[in-house]
């Protein structure tokens, strides 16, 4: 990636003075009281919060610091070739396309403040990567909160913004989806509830309902018929445990057995994974008794868990004598952990998501320049703004046209496009365990069919 010397190159000043941080840009911003989506938080970074770190050490530095860093980092090279090092006269005000990115940068939680960081700093590489002279980007803070997602939708809107991206939690959405609405500016949020999506109100996430239908759909075409489930009684297990149920009834499959538990310790895990392991074994036994004919109880089976939960779940249905050789195991995208490929229960299992290879010039443009690893969501920051360009370049007046164009955009998370209901369509791939390490067995596909499902 190319770095720029001289603080007279465009693209610099373009950081310095287009990228516009509101409500508390001089200190760092202390966290405010108010109503924060735990539970929908953690579906989108399941691995838990951080411990042992003080509250104090995990807030973001001031975003200012943030954008003077990522500006210093370019000062060091060369330009590339064909590139004037001359300062430009920057376009007035009022030509530019203005775009208002909304994230939580005082959060009571340690882990939304953390995200805030990292996604406005893949925002800033984006716009250095765009390089479009007549884009002003002002920044937000909503606090993590409902009423702080009004005030800067507000002042978003009072900004003159033509395109907002966030908030990240449902509840924020509707209340900046509200006020974006009476002005009619769209809004490209990071919730991945598809309630809160709309004509206009556009959700850039990972819906577990486009996992499961993917991952259904590549099950029943390898002639897996009869499944069962065992996860969860969270918000997020019981979204999975429908949206499985109508994908398998689509493919022509059947749910065969279906257990769930509440909380994540193994004692409130066993007695439900036991009843589908003795319903295993019970079809097993038929079928032996039958000299090799009949139908096994299950041929796959669903556990939307990640993290420790997976390492504590999985285990046990080996340990109750389910066969995973004999049943295929199936999960969601919080399968994708380095701790996964280590339990042997899971060797063989498969799950849908994003394909990585996309992701490789981001990571490696990002830790170059900000000397860490991106947070889950940057990717999407990223894709946020570079799609907000393709969508504004052209006329103001047809960003939700642009927004619903039938072909989607290609994005570092792959493919995305967006239906006139605000929910995202992924292109995913499917990932084997296989080994010690995930292995793509399904490519993501590049271009979606010229019809939107």
């Amino acid at each position: 990636m190319a770095k720029f010397k001289g603080f007279g190159h465009p693209v610099t000043l373009l950081l310095c003075l287009f990228v516009l941080i509101v409500s508390g840009c001089t200190t760092v911003p202390t966290p405010q009281n108010g109503n924060m989506e735990q539970e929908e938080y953690l579906e989108i970074l399941p691995e838990g919060p951080t411990e042992g770190t003080a509250l104090e050490d995990q807030l973001p530095q001031p975003v200012e610091t943030n954008t003077k860093k990522f500006i210093d980092k370019l000062n060091q090279t060369e330009p590339p070739q064909g590139v004037s090092q001359d300062p430009i006269a920057n376009p007035p005000y009022n030509d530019k396309r203005k775009i208002s990115l909304l994230l939580p940068f005082s959060s009571k939680s340690s882990r939304l403040r953390e995200e805030a960081a990292s996604m406005l700093k893949a925002a800033e590489l984006a716009i250095f990567d765009l390089n479009k002279d007549d884009i002003l980007l002002s920044v937000h803070d909503t606090s993590g909160t409902t009423q702080g997602a009004e005030k800067a939708t507000k002042s978003a809107i009072d900004m003159g913004a033509d395109l907002i991206i966030g908030p990240i939690l449902a509840n924020s959405v509707k209340i900046s989806s509200a006020k974006a609405k009476q002005y009619n500016v769209p809004i490209i949020a990071f919730s991945s509830d598809i309630k809160v999506a709309s004509k206009g109100i556009y959700l850039l996430s990972f819906p577990p309902e486009s996992e499961i239908n993917r991952l259904v759909n590549y099950a029943a075409s390898k002639r897996l018929k009869r499944y069962a489930y065992l996860g969860p009684e969270s918000r997020y297990g019981l979204r999975v445990q429908k949206e499985f149920v109508d994908a398998v009834i689509n493919t022509g499959g059947e749910i065969t057995g279906s257990e769930t538990y509440t909380g994540n310790d193994i004692a409130e895990m066993q007695e439900p994974a036991k009843k589908l392991a003795d319903f295993y074994v019970k079809g097993v036994k038929k079928i032996r008794k039958n000299n090799g004919r009949g139908l096994m109880s299950y041929d796959a089976i669903l556990l939307p868990e990640g993290g420790t939960s997976l390492l504590s779940l999985a285990p046990l249905l080996p340990y109750f004598d389910v066969d995973p050789t004999k049943v295929q195991f199936l999960g969601t995208s919080l399968w994708k952990n380095e701790e996964t490929v280590k339990e042997p229960a899971l060797n063989g299992g498969i799950f849908a998501a994003a394909d990585d290879k996309n992701k490789v010039k981001f990571l490696s443009d990002y830790e170059k320049i900000f000397a860490e690893e991106p947070s889950r969501l940057a990717p999407l920051a990223y894709d946020a703004l570079t799609i907000s360009e393709t969508v504004t370049k052209n006329s103001l007046s047809s960003i939700i046209e642009n927004i619903e164009r039938i072909e989607g955009f290609y994005g570092i998370d792959g493919l995305v496009r967006f239906g006139n209901d605000g929910i995202p369509e992924r292109g995913l791939a499917i990932y084997k365990i296989e080994n010690g390490r995930f292995k793509v067995i399904s490519p993501a596909p590049k271009s979606f069919s010229l019809e939107l499902n």
